[in-house]
C-alpha cells in the first residue's frame, strides 16, 4: 500500500520477520518506528517482545487513526496524544507501551533533544517514504537541518535521522532503495555510514518482491547496521547478498548456511576499504572490476570533455523527424527536405525564415555509425535567440555542439552503442565524449563499445541513466603506442564496414577490438 505522502506500508511477513529478527528484540528495548503506517512492523515487534517499549512516528493522520484503533484494547499498548517534552505519565510507565504521535519525523523536536544527548532508541525499524515531493519551502528548511545531503529524496533523510538518536550499539533494520550504495548525490550518506555505525547485512532484492511496488530504475534493500565508533566502523566487514529468487529466501539467512540458497550472490567488505573508494561507492562487482574502478589512476573525465547537450523548450515546436516509423515520432511533424541546411554556427542559420539541423536524439541501431538522420532541430537565428532566452530551454555546452565525438544515450540498455558524432547537435538525453587529444578518438570509440566498459557502466552506476557524471569517472587506460595505433587502425575499418551495411565484416572486426581492449584493461593474455 501506498499513500500520499510515499510511504510503502509492507505488508510482507517474510520481510517484517526477517527485520525484527535482525534487530534482536529484548525485553525493555526502546524501539521507533518512524514510519509506523499500518503498524506492520509494530505487529512483529510485539510478537518477539511484548516488553519492548515503542515510539510510533507519522505524519499521516490517516495512518494515525488506523494505529488508535488498531491498539485500543490492547493491554500492551497506550496510545496517546501528549507533548512528550512535558508528559510527567511517560516518566512512570516501566512496561510496554505504544506511543503514538502524528509529528513530522524529519522534523519532531523530541528527537532533536535525543540526538544531541547522544542518541534515546535501542532499536529503530522501518520503511521510510522514497521519492516523495518536499515543496521548496519545506525544502530550503531541510537544506538549512541536514547541510550538505541530497534532501530531495525523504529515505536518506529519514536513515540519517534515525541513526543520529540510536543508541551507542543500538540497531536500525530499514527497508529502502539501493540507490544509497552508489549514486553521487548520497555519498556524504555513505561517508556517515561508514564512519559512524557497523553494517551488519544488506539485502538486495527486486521491487517486485515488495507488495504493490515496482522500480525500473533500481531495487530495493534492507540494511541493517549498528551506531558504534569510528575506530570500530572501520574495522566491520560486512556482507551484501543478492540474487534472490522470492522473499522467502530471506529467512534462510537466519539459519544454518546450508540451507541457503545456491542462487544467492554473496559479497564482503571491509568499511575502510569502501571508504577510500570515488565519493566512497559501493560497488557490486567481480573482484577485477571492483579493483579496476576503484584504483585506476586516471579516469575517462581526464582525457575527455564528458557532457549532455542541448533541450529546446518545446521538443514537439522545434523537433521533427524524417518520417512517422521513426521510433517514438508519433506526436512530431514529419521534416521538410528543403528546410534542411548543413550549418555548424552557434548563431543559427542565415537568411532563412525556418531552417533546420540534423539532431542526434536518440539510441543507435548498431555501433560506431549511424546510419542515418532521424530527427531535425529547427536552428535559424530567430529560433536561436528564443533558445538562449527561454527559461526552459538548456542551450548547455554549445561549445560542443557541432564538434567531432562520440555519442552515447542517456537511457542505459543492457549493451552500450557508442557511435560517432560530428557536425551535429545533441539532445539532452545524449552523453557527448569529447577527447582532449583527437588522436585519441578512435581508441576512446573502441573502449565505449567495449564489454569491459559496459561491464564497469553497469557497475558503476546500476540504474537506468547514464550520466555525464558517471560516464567521466570511469578508468582510461593508455595502451602501448603499436597498439594504440593498431586500435585506431581497425576502428577506422570496422566504420567503413558500418557506413556500406557490411554487417558481418563490422561484427568480425569488432569482435577482434572488444578482446584487444578486454586484454588492456582487464590484463588478460
Amino acid at each position: 500500500m501506498r499513500d500520499r505522502f510515499c510511504s510503502y506500508y509492507t505488508n510482507s511477513k517474510d520481510i517484517t520477520k526477517y527485520m525484527v529478527s535482525k534487530l534482536g528484540v529484548v525485553d525493555n528495548d526502546v524501539i521507533l518506528e518512524p514510519s509506523a503506517g499500518e503498524g506492520i512492523f509494530i505487529d512483529e515487534v510485539l510478537e518477539a517482545d511484548k516488553l519492548a517499549q515503542i515510539d510510533a512516528l507519522d505524519i499521516n493522520s490517516d495512518a494515525i487513526s488506523i494505529l488508535k484503533k488498531k491498539y485500543e484494547d490492547n493491554s500492551a499498548v497506550i496510545v496517546r496524544e501528549t507533548d512528550t517534552l512535558l508528559d510527567e505519565q511517560l516518566d512512570l510507565y516501566s512496561i510496554s507501551q505504544l506511543w503514538l504521535k502524528q509529528t513530522d519525523t524529519l522534523f519532531d523536536k523530541q528527537l532533536d533533544m535525543f540526538s544531541s544527548l547522544g542518541g534515546h532508541y535501542t532499536k529503530v525499524i522501518g520503511n521510510p517514504p522514497y521519492g516523495a515531493w518536499q515543496d521548496y519551502e519545506k525544502r530550503d528548511v531541510l537544506k538549512k537541518k541536514f547541510a550538505g545531503h541530497y534532501v530531495k529524496e525523504t529515505y536518506s533523510l529519514f536513515l540519517l535521522r534515525c541513526i543520529s538518536v540510536l543508541r551507542m550499539n543500538g540497531r536500525l533494520s530499514f527497508i529502502i532503495p539501493d540507490t544509497y550504495l552508489f549514486l553521487n548525490m548520497h555519498s556524504r550518506l555513505r561517508e556517515l555510514i561508514l564512519t559512524n555505525t557497523k553494517i551488519d547485512e544488506i539485502l538486495i532484492f527486486p521491487s517486485k518482491f515488495f507488495p504493490g511496488v515496482s522500480f525500473g530504475y533500481s531495487h530495493l534493500s534492507i540494511i541493517t547496521l549498528e551506531r558504534c565508533d569510528r575506530k570500530s566502523a572501520l574495522d566491520n566487514t560486512f556482507r551484501i547478498i543478492q540474487g534472490f529468487n522470492s522473499s522467502s529466501e530471506f529467512g534462510t539467512l537466519l539459519g544454518n548456511e546450508r540451507d541457503r540458497p545456491e542462487n544467492l550472490q554473496i559479497y564482503s567488505f571491509k568499511q575502510r576499504d569502501i571508504l577510500e573508494n570515488e565519493q566512497c561507492r559501493v560497488i557490486l562487482a567481480e573482484s577485477k572490476t571492483s579493483t579496476l574502478l576503484s584504483q585506476s589512476a586516471q579516469k575517462l573525465g581526464d582525457v575527455a570533455d564528458v557532457v549532455t547537450g542541448f533541450y529546446t523548450g518545446d521538443n514537439l515546436r522545434f523537433i521533427k523527424a524524417s518520417g512517422k516509423d521513426v521510433k517514438g515520432a508519433k506526436n512530431y511533424d514529419v521534416i521538410d527536405p528543403a528546410t534542411v541546411v548543413r550549418c555548424t554556427s552557434l548563431y543559427g542559420i542565415p537568411d532563412v525564415e525556418e531552417g533546420y539541423v540534423p539532431y542526434i536524439k536518440s539510441a543507435a541501431k548498431r555501433r560506431y555509425v549511424r546510419q542515418s538522420d532521424e530527427w531535425f532541430v529547427r536552428w535559424d537565428k530567430a529560433t536561436i535567440d528564443f533558445y538562449n532566452k527561454n527559461k526552459k530551454s538548456r542551450f548547455q555546452n554549445s561549445s560542443f555542439y557541432f564538434k567531432t565525438g562520440i555519442g552515447i544515450p542517456m537511457v542505459k540498455s543492457s549493451t552500450i552503442r557508442a557511435f560517432l558524432m560530428a557536425d551535429h547537435v545533441f539532445d539532452q538525453s545524449i552523453v557527448g565524449i569529447f577527447p582532449k587529444d583527437p588522436s585519441r578518438l578512435y581508441y576512446l570509440l573502441a573502449v565505449m563499445n567495449s564489454d569491459t566498459i559496459n561491464d564497469l557502466v553497469h557497475a558503476i552506476n546500476p540504474t537506468a541513466n547514464n550520466s555525464s557524471n558517471y560516464i567521466k569517472q570511469l578508468p582510461y587506460i593508455e595502451p602501448a603506442a603499436d597498439v594504440l595505433e593498431e586500435i585506431t587502425r581497425m576502428v577506422e575499418e570496422v566504420i567503413s564496414f558500418e557506413s556500406n551495411a557490411d554487417y558481418e565484416n563490422a561484427d568480425r572486426l569488432h569482435s577482434k577490438i572488444n578482446a584487444i581492449v578486454g586484454q588492456i584493461y582487464l590484463h588478460e593474455n
